[in-house]
């Protein structure tokens, strides 16, 4: 029995190291990025030499950073000569459509927050002020763009797994890039669909559906979702909004939205959803941390706490999708 629970105590000591360590990883991919290394490689093999001669760098230090980037996988090494690796150039070249390089630079912006974590556990209060990235032009650019790089993953999912063919209007609340309007207009011919957002954030959208061949069914309209919804909907979409707001405000959204469905109208939330004791799934038990780092009072949610407001606001037959997402992403439904 001893000999078990010093082999127990053994492995859980491993296991709080190896997370202690975890951030070793996490910064390679990080700096990788803010470096622009996989962008400085390219499509060909370049020396260690070659990439400090770009970056200005010390060469010793290239090559252990370099080194360190082919061992997690995130590059491939042929004598002195390195390389992206063929699914990394799908992801980490500037122009690829399954580009995530904006997202990884929002996850460096992150680190500094969370550096300062143990502050706002003290305190109950964000590390920088809760402005959801709108007071700086270039910041505004770096959020959506980022949100935009993550939606590439799930909108052609929820697209093909949400039907809407019998709606002929959405409003995309709090929409950010557009992703998700654009994906649903491709997949529902009849559908037309509203972006509600900030002024900020707008400039970005514009450029981002720009290309789109579904852009002229899709609109913009410049406000506050915490303030007003103007016009009349079949559909109404949410991608992760409610995670950025208190209880009560989500409250009021909720009820805000529901005025604003036609008869028969649908809600749809998109969202990191806890189980109802709140400690999983792991990421959205842990994303809640990162939005007590961001924001005044948002945090995830549990189904039952979410479904407590839609139902308050005169929502029926809220039900959770089975859909299988990454980062525990979870869909609900909900119809009035």
């Amino acid at each position: 029995m001893t000999e078990h629970i010093k082999d127990s105590v053994s492995e859980f000591r491993e296991h709080a190291l190896e997370l202690g360590y975890s951030f070793f990883q996490s910064k390679v991919l990080l700096t990788a990025t803010r470096l622009d290394v996989f962008n400085i490689i390219g499509e060909t093999g370049i020396s260690a030499c070659d990439v400090a001669t770009k970056l200005k760098s010390n060469v010793n230090a290239t090559k252990m950073f370099l080194d360190a980037m082919v061992c997690l996988d995130l590059l491939k090494k042929d004598d002195r000569m390195y390389f992206n690796t063929e699914n990394g150039r799908e992801i980490f070249i500037k122009g690829s459509e399954r580009y995530i390089g904006d997202i990884v630079n929002l996850q460096d912006v992150m680190w500094n927050a969370w550096s300062a974590l143990g502050e706002s556990v003290i305190s109950g209060n964000p590390v920088r002020r809760p402005d959801m990235f709108q007071e700086v032009k270039d910041e505004t650019r770096n959020f959506i763009t980022a949100m935009h790089n993550t939606a590439m993953t799930v909108a052609p999912i929820l697209s093909n797994e949400i039907d809407l063919s019998r709606s002929k209007t959405l409003i995309d609340i709090g929409g950010g890039a557009g992703t998700y309007s654009v994906f649903f207009c491709k997949a529902n011919s009849n559908l037309d669909a509203t972006i509600l957002d900030l002024s900020g954030t707008l400039e970005i959208t514009k450029e981002l559906i720009f290309n789109s061949n579904v852009r002229n069914r899709i609109h913009l309209i410049e406000g506050d979702f915490n303030k007003e919804i103007k016009g009349q909907y079949d559909v109404a979409f949410l991608s992760n909004i409610i995670h950025g707001e208190g209880e009560i405000e989500n409250m009021a959204l909720m009820k805000r939205i529901y005025n604003a469905l036609n008869s028969g109208g649908k809600i749809i939330i998109q969202d990191f959803i806890l189980d109802n004791d709140k400690t999983s799934p792991p990421f959205p038990a842990l994303f809640s941390l990162n939005m007590l780092l961001f924001t005044e009072n948002g945090r995830t949610y549990s189904f039952e706490e979410i479904e407590g407001w839609l139902e308050k606001a005169g929502f029926r037959g809220i039900a959770r999708m089975n859909i299988n997402l990454p980062r525990s992403f979870s869909v609900l439904v909900g119809n009035k």
